[in-house]
């Protein structure tokens, strides 16, 4: 296109166009001489060249504003990165334009599809929608609408297919990742491929990881695959983190558990229990104890002893208070209990773990 157009480069032609020089209607050749000295001598006797010349232009900038608006990269896994425990396969993003065939070309065997015989994949993968809206079944869900805003988890060996609605189209962002640690999360029943699709709330955040994950891929930098293992558990963990916040209720809810952790954390000498707390809150037990669960991933009490051993550590470690003062500071009422549970937690009596930490500090 240079040698066609003399010479000018794409940026000085994009120039003339953005000041009114460049005219999709060429008229005579003198006029385009004006501005193309080399136009006289070389293309006097054909305007046709000249606009095919034109038509290859518009092509070629057209193919260069959709490159940039689109990425996608595929990594492998070595070794090391099989025993880091998870590791990125693939990431991307695309905007996808209302009427535009979907999905683009240009994926590797094993990521493309159609949506007549859909796709499986052999890693998992997010996709989140962040403008537009579309459609997305699978094999363990029904058809459903999926708009900005939602993020698809997609596992290994389910057959699923997405596409864009063509009145709207969409921009999609995705993340392919594999491994022992995220097979573990599947298997330990924190997502499941019978509920793949997830509402977000903070998509600010969502946006911003996915861009500075791009920027980190482009870079290459060593230790590629480490550095995304952090932000592949960062976007599980806020996709299933948010999950939790919708199970645990409406905001009332929600503030009721913020509350009840608040009031175990600043009254654990004081001998609270969960019915007791359960109480003030204006709450029934078993609903507190169901929405506490759902919301920690433990029971209230559990919760509340948890913290108690945490206290108790800190003060075995940090004061020379003795064991029967510990556990009364720490909301322990029975001395002998407090020396159970301890060792059934620590493996090591009180009086023993402390005596482990002298020796452990360095000489004075």
């Amino acid at each position: 296109m240079r040698e066609l157009m003399g010479g000018i480069s794409l940026h000085r032609l994009r120039r003339l166009r953005r000041h009114g020089k460049w005219e999709t209607r060429p008229t005579s050749w003198q006029y385009w001489s004006g501005y193309f000295p080399w136009l006289s001598t070389r293309f006097c006797d054909s305007t046709l060249a000249f606009r095919i010349g034109e038509e290859n232009l518009q092509s070629r900038v057209m193919a260069q504003d959709h490159d940039q608006r689109n990425f996608h990269r595929y990594f492998p896994a070595s070794v090391r990165d099989r025993k880091w425990g998870w590791y990125a396969t693939t990431l991307g993003e695309t905007r996808i334009a209302a009427g535009q065939a979907y999905p683009p070309t240009g994926h590797p065997k094993g990521y493309d599809f159609d949506w007549n015989r859909g796709r499986v994949l052999d890693c998992h993968a997010l996709v989140y929608i962040s403008r537009g809206r579309g459609t997305f079944e699978s094999q363990s869900s029904p058809e459903c609408v999926v708009e900005a805003g939602h993020v698809i988890f997609l596992f290994p060996g389910v057959w699923h297919r997405y596409r864009p609605d063509p009145a709207t189209g969409w921009r999609e962002h995705w993340l392919g990742f594999d491994g022992a640690v995220v097979r573990r999360w599947v298997q330990g029943g924190f997502f499941s491929p019978d509920a793949p699709v997830f509402k977000i709330v903070d998509e600010d955040k969502w946006l911003a990881l996915f861009s500075e994950l791009i920027a980190v891929a482009k870079v290459d930098r060593p230790a590629l695959q480490q550095v995304m293992a952090g932000y592949i558990a960062q976007m599980v963990g806020l996709l299933y983190a948010g999950h939790q916040a919708g199970a645990s209720g409406d905001e009332r809810s929600l503030r009721m558990v913020r509350e009840a952790i608040s009031r175990m954390r600043a009254d654990l000498g004081s001998g609270l229990d969960a019915p007791h707390l359960a109480r003030e809150l204006k709450f029934s037990y078993s609903l507190f104890r169901h929405l506490f669960r759902q919301h920690t991933g433990s029971s209230p009490h559990q919760y509340l002893l948890e913290l108690r051993l945490a206290r108790a550590r800190n003060l075995l470690e940090q004061t020379a208070c003795s064991v029967k003062e510990v556990a009364q500071q720490a909301g322990f009422e029975d001395e002998h209990y407090f020396c159970r549970f301890f060792k059934l937690k620590m493996g090591t009596t009180p009086g023993q773990w402390r005596v482990r930490l002298e020796t452990r500090r360095p000489a004075q």
